[in-house]
C-alpha cells in the first residue's frame, strides 16, 4: 500500500479530466483575485470621491456660514462636551479619546449698576416747584398751609448742539509821544485765540466734533453735510474735508511721536485690512489697497498705530518697523517675515479657527469620529488656562511672573502633545481637505507660538489687535471708500490718535479739543498732552463710576 501509485490506478480519461479541472479552478483563483483588485482599485476611487465631496460640503457650509451665520466663534452648549474629549497621541488604529467636559467658571459682580450710577457723574441741577405765598392760603378756612413733605424726580435733559460765529475783533495801539520823540510809535496789538487751522473759520471745538463723527461714530462727510443743515448751517462735504486734512497734517507731529514711542516698546501686535481708494480720475482703484495695524502688546500705556499702504508687500511692515527688535505677534501671514530682527509669536485665535471651520458643521456622530476635534480641543484647553490665569491672578502686580511660570509647568506640555498630535496627523490627511490644511497651517505656525513660554506679558493671541483694526472696519462699512490716498493716510493719523485715547480711558472729543489747544497755544511739551501722559487733566477721563 505504501507503494501504491494513484496515476496507476485510474485511466487517461479521469486524469485529463481531473487536469482540466485543475486548469479551470487556477483560472477562476487568477479572475477571483483581478476581480477584488479591482474592486479594491474602486473602494480607492469611492473613498477618494467621497472625500472630496466632504470637502466640498465643507468649504459650501463655511461660504454659507460667512454670508448667513453669527460671526462669533462661540460653541453651541449642546456639543461642548464632545469638543471637550480627552486628547492622545493619535493612533488611527486605536479608539478615539473618551469625552470629558471642561466647564468655566464665570464671576458676576454682587452688585448691578443701575441708571443713578450710570448717571452720577452728570451735573444735577435743582429746580423746586412751592406754591406762590397767594397759593398758600387755605381755600377753605383761609389759613397758610404748611409744608409736611416734598417729592423728587429725575429727568435726563438733552440740550441741543448750537453752532455760532465767535468774532473776534483785534486792535492795535501806538504812543504818539514815542513817535514824536524818536520815530518810532511803539505798536502793540492785541491777539485772537490761536486755533489749529489757524488760516480757517474752523474752532477747535467743531474739528473735535466733526473728527469724531467721521472716525469714532463712523459717520460719513455726506451725512455730516446733511446733519449740519439741520442745525441751520451750510457746511458742504469739501469744506470738511478740507478740514480733516490740514489738522490731519497738523497732528502729524502726534503721530510721529507716538510711532517713536511704539517702536521703543518690547511687544508689538499687527493686523491689516483691504480699504477702496479713488484715483484722481474719480475711478475706483482696481489693486486692493491696505490699512495696517500696529499697537503695544498689553494694555498699560497702549498706542494705536494705523499706516495706510498701496500693497500688502513685506516692504509695508518692513519699513514700518524696520530694525524693530522686540516681540512681534501676528496672523500667519508671510509678509511679516521681513521684520527680520523681531522675534515672531504667532496667534492661537487663528489656529483654532481652522479647526472651529471644521467641527462646528458637524454633528455629534461625526464629531465622534472626526480627528479635527482632538486639535480643536488643545486650543480650548490652552485658553482654559488662560482664562484661569487671568481670573485668579490679573489684579496682581506679579500676573506676568505667575503667568510665566505657570506656563511652563501647564502649558508647555499641551504645546509640545499638540505638535505631536500635529505631526503624526497631517501623514494621513488629505493635502487639500479642511483638516489637512488646518493641520499644515498649525506645522507652520505652533512653533513660533512657543514663543510664550519666554515671557508672561505675551498673550496667546493676536486678538487685541482685531479689535484695535475693527472701528476702522465699521467705518468702512458706512463710509465705503477714501478719495485719494492722501485721504487715506490723513485718517491714518486720525483713527491713531482717537483710538489710542479710547484705550486710555479719555474722553475724546474733550480730549482733541485740549489737545489742539495745546498744540494751537504751545502752551506745554508735547509728551505732556500725549494719550498716556500723566499730567493730563481728570476733566479729560472717563469716569469708571
Amino acid at each position: 500500500m505504501k507503494n501504491l501509485n494513484i496515476d496507476n490506478q485510474i485511466d487517461n480519461i479521469t486524469k485529463n479530466l481531473i487536469l482540466s479541472m485543475e486548469k479551470e479552478i487556477e483560472t477562476r483563483d487568477k479572475e477571483i483575485e483581478s476581480k477584488d483588485k479591482a474592486i479594491q482599485s474602486k473602494n480607492k476611487e469611492i473613498d477618494i470621491l467621497k472625500n472630496e465631496l466632504e470637502f466640498l460640503k465643507t468649504q459650501l457650509l463655511n461660504k454659507n456660514k460667512k454670508l448667513f451665520g453669527q460671526s462669533s466663534e462661540q460653541i453651541d452648549s449642546n456639543q461642548i462636551s464632545l469638543f471637550n474629549e480627552a486628547e492622545k497621541e493619535s493612533d488611527l488604529k486605536q479608539a478615539e479619546p473618551t469625552v470629558e467636559e471642561i466647564t468655566y467658571t464665570r464671576n458676576k459682580p454682587a452688585k448691578n449698576i443701575g441708571k443713578k450710577d450710570n448717571l452720577s457723574n452728570l451735573e444735577i441741577v435743582t429746580i423746586e416747584h412751592k406754591l406762590s405765598e397767594e397759593e398758600t392760603i387755605c381755600s377753605e378756612c383761609n389759613s397758610s398751609l404748611v409744608e409736611i413733605g416734598k417729592k423728587e424726580k429725575n429727568i435726563l435733559k438733552y440740550i441741543p448742539a448750537k453752532l455760532y460765529i465767535e468774532r473776534h475783533v483785534t486792535y492795535s495801539y501806538a504812543c504818539k509821544s514815542c513817535e514824536e520823540t524818536t520815530g518810532q510809535a511803539n505798536i502793540t496789538t492785541t491777539k485772537s485765540p490761536a486755533t489749529l487751522l489757524h488760516k480757517s473759520m474752523a474752532s477747535n471745538e467743531i474739528l473735535a466734533h466733526s473728527m469724531c463723527l467721521k472716525y469714532l461714530y463712523a459717520l460719513p462727510l455726506y451725512r455730516q453735510e446733511k446733519y449740519f443743515k439741520m442745525l441751520d448751517v451750510n457746511l458742504s462735504r469739501q469744506t470738511l474735508s478740507n478740514w480733516m486734512l490740514g489738522a490731519a497734517n497738523e497732528l502729524g507731529v502726534v503721530y510721529d511721536l507716538m510711532k517713536k514711542q511704539l517702536l521703543e516698546s518690547s511687544y508689538i501686535q499687527a493686523d491689516e485690512t483691504t480699504l477702496k481708494v479713488i484715483d484722481d480720475k474719480g475711478r475706483e482703484s482696481k489693486s486692493k489697497k491696505y490699512m495696517w495695524m500696529y499697537k503695544t502688546g498689553g494694555n498699560e500705556d497702549s498706542i494705536i498705530l494705523y499706516d495706510y499702504q498701496q500693497t500688502r508687500s513685506s516692504s509695508c511692515p518692513k519699513a514700518f518697523l524696520g530694525d524693530y527688535l522686540g516681540y512681534l505677534q501676528t496672523d500667519g501671514y508671510a509678509g511679516y517675515n521681513k521684520v527680520e530682527n523681531a522675534k515672531r509669536v504667532y496667534c492661537l485665535a487663528h489656529i483654532r479657527r481652522k479647526y472651529y471651520d471644521i467641527v462646528s458643521n458637524l454633528d455629534k456622530e461625526a464629531l465622534k469620529k472626526s480627528r479635527a476635534i482632538i486639535g480643536f480641543n488643545y486650543c480650548e484647553k490652552i485658553y482654559a488656562i488662560e482664562k484661569e490665569l487671568r481670573e485668579s491672578y490679573c489684579e496682581r502686580d506679579d500676573f506676568f511672573d505667575i503667568r510665566y511660570k505657570e506656563r511652563l509647568k501647564r502649558t508647555a506640555p499641551l504645546l509640545d502633545e499638540f505638535e505631536q498630535y500635529t505631526k503624526v496627523e497631517i501623514e494621513n490627511a488629505l493635502p487639500k481637505s479642511p483638516l489637512g490644511q488646518a493641520l499644515d497651517y498649525t506645522k507652520k505656525l505652533l512653533p513660533r507660538m512657543k514663543a510664550i513660554l519666554e515671557d508672561g506679558s505675551l498673550e496667546v493671541d493676536n486678538n487685541a489687535a482685531e479689535r484695535a483694526i475693527k472701528p476702522f472696519v465699521i467705518g468702512r462699512k458706512n463710509w465705503l471708500f477714501s478719495n485719494t490716498g492722501r485721504g487715506a493716510r490723513s485718517s491714518a493719523t486720525i483713527y491713531s490718535i482717537i483710538e489710542t485715547a479710547k484705550s486710555h480711558g479719555l474722553s475724546v472729543e474733550k480730549y482733541l479739543v485740549y489737545l489742539m489747544d495745546e498744540l494751537s497755544n504751545g502752551t506745554a511739551s508735547i509728551e505732556n498732552a500725549m494719550p498716556w501722559s500723566k499730567l493730563l487733566p481728570e476733566y479729560l477721563k472717563i469716569q469708571s463710576k
